[in-house]
C-alpha cells in the first residue's frame, strides 16, 4: 500500500469511529439522489425517474412519517426556494436541503441519520459507521452491459476483490427487481450478493398509474396527428467520451442520434414517421449530453429531443416510458424498466461491434436476451417502426417470458414494500 493510500485508509477509520460515537436518530433519513440529476433536471418536484426522489416524495405524503427529519441532497441551487416552498405542504416533517458540493454539510447530515438512501453505488460514504444503515436503491436491473473490461484494466482479480470488500462494508442493502437480477448485478459490479433484496424500484410504480392525461399533453406539443409515441433511449459510448479509457478521437466526430448516417437515410426515416403518425422522443444519455459534443440536433418535425421537451413540460424518463407505445433502445438497461409494460421494443445496434470491443456485454450473444426487433441500420429501423404501426407484435411471448423471469413484482407497490421492510 502506498503512503497516500495508507493515510487515506487511516483517516477513513478515524472518521468512521467518530461517526460511530455519534448518536443516530432512528427518525432521521438522508436522501442522496444520482448525480445525473444535474444534467437531466430531475429534482424533488420532477423526480419520477429517480428511485430516491420517488421514495422521498412518497414519505413526504405519508402521515406515518410525521415527526421524521429528512435530509435531502440537491443539485440546483437556484431552485432552493422552490423546494422550501414545496415542503411547506408537509408540515409534519422537518426537511433540510444540503447542496451537493457542500461536503461538510453533507457529512454533518449523514452522521445524524440512522438511514441513508442512495440512487447509485457510485456514491461512497467511506466514513459509514456500523450503527447506521446505507441502502442503495439502485438505478438498473438488467444484464446488458459488461463491466469486466473496467476491472481487467484496473487491477484484475485483486481490484475486484477489494471492490467487493469495500461495497460489503459501505452498503448494508442493495435493491433490485428480482433475485436473478441481483445475481447479475452482484457479479458484474463486484457487490456482496447477500446484501441484495428484491423489493422492486419506486420509479417503476408509475407504470401502474393512469398516465393518459400526460400522454395527451405531450401529443398537444406537436402540430401533427400522433397515433403512437416512441421513446428513443440510447446509452453513451466509451469510444466517444474523452474521459474514458477507450476514447477514439477518430470516431468521436459529429453525428446524428442515429449514428453516422446520410441525409437520404434521415429523409427516408422522416417519411416513415410521417406516414405512420409517429412521434419520437429522443432521450440522450446525460454523459453524451454533458461530456461529449458528438451528437448534433438534426432537424425533424417528428423527433423531439428530451432536453427541449423538458423546457415545455415537467417530465422525466419513466413518465415518458409509461406513455410510450414502444421504445427504441440499444445497450441501455432502461429496457428493463420498459419491460414492465410488455410493449414493443426495437433494438438499434448500429455500432454493435465497436461497443462490444470497448464495453462488451454481460451475456453473449446479446441477441438471446433481446425481446424485440433487431436492427443494425436506419433502413431496418424504419421497417421495424412500420411493422409496429401495422400491429405486428411477434415478440410478445418472448417479452412476457423475460418479464416473468426478470421482474418479481408486477403490482406497482414497490415503494410501499420498501417502507414496510425498512420502517415497520
Amino acid at each position: 500500500m502506498g503512503f497516500k493510500k495508507y493515510i487515506r485508509s487511516k483517516c477513513i477509520r478515524i472518521f468512521s469511529f467518530y461517526n460511530y460515537l455519534q448518536k443516530k436518530d432512528a427518525k432521521a433519513i438522508f436522501f442522496y439522489p444520482h448525480d445525473n440529476c444535474r444534467f437531466d433536471g430531475y429534482d424533488i418536484l420532477n423526480g419520477e425517474s429517480s428511485n430516491v426522489l420517488c421514495l422521498l416524495n412518497n414519505i413526504l405524503q405519508d402521515p406515518k412519517f410525521d415527526g421524521y427529519e429528512l435530509y435531502v441532497l440537491y443539485y440546483h441551487k437556484d431552485r432552493l426556494q422552490t423546494y422550501l416552498d414545496y415542503v411547506k405542504n408537509f408540515p409534519g416533517k422537518k426537511v433540510h436541503f444540503v447542496f451537493w458540493t457542500d461536503k461538510k454539510s453533507i457529512i454533518r447530515a449523514v452522521i445524524k441519520c440512522y438511514t441513508v438512501f442512495t440512487d447509485s453505488d457510485y456514491i461512497r460514504i467511506h466514513y459509514k459507521a456500523k450503527n447506521q444503515r446505507v441502502i442503495c436503491l439502485n438505478y438498473f436491473g438488467g444484464l446488458i452491459k459488461g463491466e469486466f473490461f473496467r476491472w481487467t484494466n484496473n487491477g484484475g482479480f485483486k481490484k475486484m476483490l477489494s471492490e467487493q470488500i469495500e461495497m460489503e462494508r459501505i452498503y448494508d442493502y442493495h435493491l433490485s427487481i428480482s433475485d436473478i437480477c441481483s445475481k447479475f448485478i452482484a457479479l458484474d459490479n463486484c457487490h456482496y450478493y447477500p446484501h441484495f433484496i428484491s423489493l422492486g424500484f419506486p420509479r417503476n410504480d408509475i407504470f401502474f398509474k393512469d398516465n393518459s392525461q400526460f400522454r395527451e399533453t405531450v401529443k398537444s406539443l406537436v402540430d401533427f396527428k400522433v397515433d403512437r409515441i416512441i421513446t428513443y433511449v440510447p446509452t453513451h459510448r466509451d469510444y466517444e467520451n474523452p474521459d474514458r479509457e477507450f476514447f477514439d478521437s477518430a470516431k468521436a466526430t459529429s453525428r446524428s442520434i442515429w449514428g453516422h448516417v446520410s441525409q437520404e437515410e434521415l429523409a427516408n426515416l422522416e417519411q416513415i414517421l410521417a406516414d405512420t403518425n409517429t412521434l419520437v422522443i429522443a432521450k440522450v444519455h446525460p454523459v453524451q449530453q454533458s461530456q461529449t459534443n458528438v451528437i448534433s440536433s438534426n432537424v425533424s418535425s417528428h423527433i423531439i429531443f428530451y432536453s427541449d421537451l423538458a423546457k415545455k413540460i415537467k417530465t422525466s424518463l419513466n413518465p415518458l416510458l409509461a406513455i410510450s407505445d414502444a421504445i427504441i433502445t440499444d445497450y441501455t438497461t432502461t429496457v428493463y424498466d420498459f419491460l414492465f409494460t410488455n410493449r414493443p421494443i426495437i433494438y438499434y445496434f448500429y455500432d454493435i461491434e465497436q461497443y462490444r470491443a470497448t464495453r462488451g456485454f454481460f451475456i453473449e450473444p446479446i441477441e438471446s436476451v433481446c425481446a424485440g426487433h433487431l436492427t443494425y441500420n436506419l433502413k431496418e429501423l424504419g421497417a421495424a417502426i412500420k411493422d409496429i404501426a401495422e400491429g405486428n407484435d411477434k415478440y410478445y411471448q418472448k417479452r412476457q417470458f423475460l418479464q416473468e423471469l426478470f421482474i418479481k413484482y408486477l403490482d406497482g407497490k414497490s415503494t410501499e414494500r420498501i417502507k414496510k421492510y425498512f420502517f415497520e
